[in-house]
């Protein structure tokens, strides 16, 4: 025998939702990064230097926030299409098993011919 498993589409759904929550952080951080870690206002003498270096690794790391963001969410827009798909498949099968269940019931009220001894 194969193995076996369930799946709850609800569960697949709260999964989703938390990671779009969570996607959420990264963007909360990402703002802080680049506002205050992005800071160079009070670089002056030699370090006016560093201003474009500390603006440029502010950048990237916003950058990178994003990229871990658009992931979280394309994966909790994945989590819902897949319970929507279990859920559709369960309708479908269940459909299937209603008119099974029907056509045996219509053959079992249905007169036997020759007479039963």
């Amino acid at each position: 025998m194969g193995e076996q498993f369930k799946v709850e589409p609800p569960e697949l759904r709260g999964y989703g939702e938390l990671l779009a929550r969570n996607a959420q952080h990264f963007m909360t951080i990402k703002e802080h990064a680049v506002t205050k870690g992005g800071d160079t206002s009070g670089f002056t003498g030699l370090l006016s230097l560093l201003q474009p270096i500390v603006t440029g690794v502010a950048s990237l790391y916003g950058e990178t926030l994003d990229f871990a963001n658009q992931m979280m969410v394309k994966e909790a827009e994945s989590l819902n299409q897949a319970a929507d798909m279990y859920e559709k498949g369960e309708q479908q099968v269940m459909t299937l098993i209603d008119k099974v269940l029907a056509e045996l019931h219509t053959v079992a009220e249905a007169p036997s011919l020759g007479g039963g001894r």
